[in-house]
C-alpha cells in the first residue's frame, strides 16, 4: 500500500481554544513558567527529563520553534486564560517519509486530573491524522507513569511492548513501554 504524505506547513504552529485554555506555539518567553513545573521533582519523577536549568529549558523551547520551521518536530504551549503556559503537547520528532510522530507532553501538578491533557493530546492528534495525514503516532512512557498509561489507553492507544533499559532518567536505566494509535481516519 502506497502511502501519499502532504508536507505539513509548520512554520508556525496553528492555535486552538480549548474551552478556558488554549493551544498556541511555543515562545521564548514560555521558559520561566515551563521551567517551574519541570523543576518539580513529582514531575519529572517518570519521566526522561533531565534536571534543567532555564538556559536548558530556553535551548528546548528555541529548538522547538526550529523544529516548527523545518518540519521535524511540533511541540504546543497549553496556555490558561492569561495566556501562561500551564503544559505542553505535541510531536518530539517525526518522519514524513514514514508518516509517524512520536507524541510528548507534560503538564503543571496544579492541573493534574481535570482531563486537560486528554483534550490536548485529542487536538494535537486530530491535526497529526487530518493535517499532517500520519498514519501512526506512538508515546514511550516510563513503565511506572500510571496516570500517563491510563490517558494514552482512555485515548484508544495500544500497547505495543516493553523496551527494556529503554532510555537513561536521571542516570537510571529506565524501562518504557511504547503506545501506538494508528489512523483509521
Amino acid at each position: 500500500m502506497m502511502v501519499t504524505m502532504a508536507v505539513p506547513d509548520v512554520t508556525l504552529p496553528p492555535t486552538w481554544f480549548l474551552g478556558d485554555l488554549r493551544l498556541r506555539p511555543l515562545r521564548a518567553g514560555d521558559a520561566p513558567a515551563w521551567l517551574a513545573y519541570l523543576s518539580d521533582p513529582a514531575v519529572i519523577e517518570h519521566t526522561s527529563f533531565p534536571e534543567l536549568d532555564l538556559a536548558g529549558v530556553e535551548a528546548m523551547i528555541s529548538s522547538q520553534i526550529a523544529g516548527y520551521a523545518s518540519g521535524s518536530s511540533c511541540r504546543w504551549a497549553l496556555a490558561d486564560r492569561s495566556d501562561r503556559l500551564i503544559g505542553t503537547c505535541g510531536f518530539s520528532n517525526w518522519s514524513l517519509p514514514h508518516a509517524h510522530a512520536e507524541l510528548v507532553y507534560d503538564l503543571a501538578p496544579a492541573f493534574w486530573r481535570q482531563g486537560l491533557m486528554g483534550s490536548a493530546v485529542g487536538r494535537v492528534i486530530a491535526w497529526a491524522f487530518d493535517t499532517a495525514r500520519f498514519n501512526r503516532v506512538h508515546a514511550f512512557v516510563m513503565t511506572s507513569n500510571t496516570p500517563s498509561i491510563r490517558l494514552l489507553e482512555s485515548l484508544g492507544f495500544q500497547r505495543e511492548g516493553t523496551l527494556q533499559q529503554y532510555r537513561i532518567a536521571r542516570g537510571v536505566a529506565r524501562d518504557f513501554h511504547v503506545y501506538a494509535l494508528l489512523n483509521a481516519r
